[in-house]
C-alpha cells in the first residue's frame, strides 16, 4: 500500500462534527446568520402568512363550489382562475367533411372567440380542401373558393389551427375505415395536448365552456341528459371530452373494423368506455332546442319543484345543441307544414287562462337568428333552405330529443 493510502486511512472520521464547520469561517458566519434571521418573531410570521395564503389559495382552487356543476355531476378538479394551469395542452377542436358543416364549424368558433376561452383550437378537414384553394372559372377572377374562404377566416380571424384529416392516417388501408360516422374519434390521435373538448357543428356555445377540460383523468366525458322515451337518460356526443393517447386510439381503430354498418362513434364509445366515462350534468351544459317543445322540464331542471323559465335556461346555458326530431338540424329548414305540427304548444297561463306562447316565441327567434347569423357569417350560398328530414338522419347523426308529442 502507498504511503498517501496510509495517510488516508488513518484519517479520522468524526461523524458529529458539523458539516459547515469545514466551509470556512464565511460560510459558517453566514449560515449563522441565517438561523439567527429564523428565529425573529418578524421572519417567523412573514413565514405562517405565506404558508397560510398558499394553503387557502389550494383550497379554494380544488374544494370550491361552483353552482355550474350539480350536486350529482362530475365537477372539475380546480378553477379555471387558477395560476397553475397550463392551458397551452388543452385545445377545442371540431371535425367536418362538407361545406354545410363548414360554415357551422366558423360559426362556434365565432361564438367562442366572442365568448372568451383560455385553451387552443384546433380544425380538421379533408385533405383536398385548401386554404389557398382559387375558383376555376375564368369569369370569377381567381377568388378564393367558398372552403377557401372558410378556412381563412377560421385560421386568420379566430386563431384555429388548421390540420388535414389525412395527417392523422398511417396509412390508405386505415384511411378507409375512418368514415363520417367515426372521423371526429381521430381526435383521440392528438397527443401532443393532454386533454381535447370535441366539439359538434349541430351546437352553438352560451357560455365559457373551458371548466370542462378541468374535470377528474378519464379517456372519456360527455353530457349526460334526457332524451325522452324511450331512449331515457343517456349521453350526448355534442360535446365529448377525451384524454388522447396513442394505445385508445388502437383500440378505438380496432372497434371500428368490426363495428356493425349502422353504429357510429356514440355507440362506439359507450360500448368501448361504458364503466369509464364521465358524466357532464346536462344543465346548463347541455340545453336542447327541443327542451322547449317539452311540458315537463322536472328532468332538465332536477326537480320537479322548481318553476321552468324559458328565457333564463337559455341565458343560463353554456351549450345549446339544436335537436327536434323530426325537425331537420338547423341548418335546413322544415317546411311550414312541419313547423306547424311540431313547433312548441302554447300552454294556458296560471292567470285568467291566458294563452303562454312564451316557449314557441323563444324557439322560433333561436331558428331565426341561428338562419340570419349563417347567411351572414358564410353568404347566400349557406342560407338555410327548406329541406326534407333524410331517412337516415338518425344514423348520421345519432340520438335526438323526444317529446312525448312526437310519439
Amino acid at each position: 500500500m502507498s504511503e498517501s493510502s496510509d495517510r488516508s486511512a488513518s484519517i479520522p472520521l468524526d461523524f458529529d462534527k458539523d458539516p459547515f464547520a469545514s466551509a470556512g469561517p464565511r460560510s459558517h458566519f453566514g449560515m449563522r446568520r441565517i438561523r439567527r434571521l429564523a428565529a425573529t418573531p418578524v421572519f417567523r410570521l412573514f413565514a405562517t402568512l405565506v404558508f397560510l395564503v398558499l394553503g387557502i389559495r389550494w383550497v379554494l382552487e380544488h374544494l370550491y363550489q361552483d353552482e355550474d356543476w350539480p350536486g350529482r355531476g362530475v365537477k372539475p378538479t380546480t378553477s379555471v382562475e387558477s395560476f397553475w394551469i397550463n392551458w397551452d395542452n388543452k385545445q377545442y377542436v371540431q371535425v367536418v367533411a362538407d361545406e354545410e358543416k363548414l360554415c357551422s364549424a366558423v360559426m362556434v368558433w365565432h361564438d367562442i372567440e366572442s365568448i372568451g376561452s383560455r385553451a387552443r383550437r384546433r380544425l380538421l378537414y379533408p385533405a383536398s380542401w385548401s386554404p389557398d384553394e382559387l375558383e376555376t372559372d375564368p369569369a370569377l377572377n381567381n377568388s378564393l373558393t367558398r372552403k377557401a374562404h372558410l378556412l381563412r377566416e377560421a385560421r386568420d380571424k379566430y386563431f384555429v389551427l388548421l390540420q388535414p384529416m389525412d395527417e392523422l392516417h398511417e396509412n390508405k388501408t386505415a384511411r378507409g375505415i375512418w368514415t363520417d360516422a367515426y372521423m371526429r374519434l381521430l381526435a383521440f390521435k392528438l397527443t401532443d395536448f393532454k386533454r381535447v373538448l370535441i366539439l359538434d357543428s349541430a351546437s352553438q356555445p352560451m357560455g365559457n365552456l373551458d371548466s370542462v377540460f378541468l374535470l377528474p383523468k378519464a379517456p372519456l366525458a360527455m353530457p349526460w341528459v334526457f332524451w325522452g322515451e324511450p331512449v331515457g337518460w343517456a349521453f350526448s356526443n355534442q360535446m365529448m371530452l377525451i384524454t388522447p393517447s396513442i394505445a385508445e386510439f388502437a383500440k378505438i381503430e380496432a372497434e371500428i373494423k368490426t363495428a356493425d354498418p349502422d353504429e357510429y362513434d356514440l355507440t362506439l364509445m359507450e360500448r368501448l368506455y361504458k364503466h369509464q366515462t364521465l358524466k357532464i350534468p346536462q344543465r346548463p351544459y347541455h340545453l336542447m332546442t327541443g327542451e322547449l317543445r317539452r311540458t315537463d322540464h322536472s328532468k332538465y331542471l332536477g326537480s320537479s319543484g322548481k318553476q321552468w323559465d324559458p328565457e333564463e335556461a337559455l341565458r343560463n346555458s353554456k351549450l345549446l345543441h339544436f335537436s327536434d326530431w323530426p325537425i331537420p338540424r338547423p341548418w335546413a329548414s322544415a317546411n311550414q307544414t312541419m313547423l306547424n305540427k311540431y313547433m312548441p304548444k302554447c300552454l294556458k297561463s296560471e292567470w285568467f287562462g291566458a294563452t303562454n306562447c312564451e316557449n314557441r316565441v323563444l324557439w322560433m327567434q333561436i331558428y331565426s337568428d341561428y338562419a340570419a347569423k349563417r347567411k351572414g357569417f358564410c353568404g347566400s350560398y349557406f342560407e338555410v333552405k327548406v329541406e326534407e328530414q333524410a331517412p337516415d338522419a338518425l344514423l348520421r347523426h345519432g340520438r335526438f330529443l323526444r317529446t312525448d308529442e312526437d310519439s
